[in-house]
């Protein structure tokens, strides 16, 4: 029978994380924390998804069978108390068993089909450390300074690329694109109710507002530059929760 508690072990044991588990496999966060907790009952699809990422065998995951219980002893005093055999019945002869037949001896020329092997399990990935690459990963947001969108299409390509190769690139290369999708829906949302302050402005006040779209040009772009250096700095002492503030 399927094991929760098997699925959390052999994961441990990998050392890996809940969220870089649901990376390698494919199956969601959420189902793997409701399969860890015993909430629900994994689909087949879905076990063998585990299995794959995590090296082992569908049967790694059942529950070990439980062990069967000893013959009760028939203790000395009982032993005792049996009859003694009548002397007629202690000289009985054993019946003869009749012998084995033979082998068939193969016959030239007859195929014979092997026996098939067991499906080799899928190797553990090995991620190698890279602290180059997950500030390369980092500091490719600041490519918005070039083009618009560019923030999140670079870091996306770099993410998508080495997840699976570099040590913690899925985890960095998630934070740092929800930073930026947060600061892209925020500026985008941000120049929307700046242009509903102009139509109101105008249209019930008779008055401008001059220079507010260049300022928060200014602002977000200035705001954007310094925390990407900031959670640079962190990377570089070997902190890996950047951006906390993130979608």
């Amino acid at each position: 029978m399927f094991s929760a508690d098997r699925i959390l072990t052999i994961r441990k044991s990998r050392g890996l994380s809940q969220e870089m588990l649901a990376e390698q496999s494919g199956v969601s966060l959420r189902t793997i924390q409701r399969v860890e907790q015993g909430d629900t009952v994994p689909r087949g699809h879905t076990l063998q998804a585990l299995a794959a990422a995590l090296g082992v065998t569908l049967e790694a995951f059942r529950d070990a069978p439980a062990a069967m219980p000893a013959a009760p002893e028939v203790p000395a005093a009982g032993a005792a108390a049996l009859p003694e055999a009548e002397p007629s019945q202690q000289f009985i002869e054993a019946p003869t068993l009749a012998p084995l037949p033979a082998r068939r001896p193969a016959v030239e020329g007859e195929v014979t089909h092997p026996q098939p092997l067991p499906y080799p399990a899928a190797p553990t990935p090995v991620l190698r450390p890279d602290p180059q690459f997950l500030q390369l990963l980092n500091l490719s947001a600041l490519s918005f300074l070039l083009l618009p969108l560019l923030n999140i299409v670079l870091p996306l390509r770099l993410w998508r690329a080495r997840r699976h190769e570099v040590e913690h690139a899925a985890e960095v290369g998630r934070r740092v694109l929800g930073f930026q999708i947060l600061w892209q829906v925020s500026t985008t949302l941000t120049y929307l109710l700046l242009v509903l302050a102009h139509w109101v402005a105008a249209r019930y006040f008779q008055a401008k507002l001059p220079g507010t779209f260049l300022g928060v040009f200014i602002v977000s772009y200035v705001l954007n530059v310094l925390v990407v250096g900031y959670e640079a700095l962190r990377l570089r002492r070997g902190r890996l929760d950047i951006y906390p503030i993130r979608l």
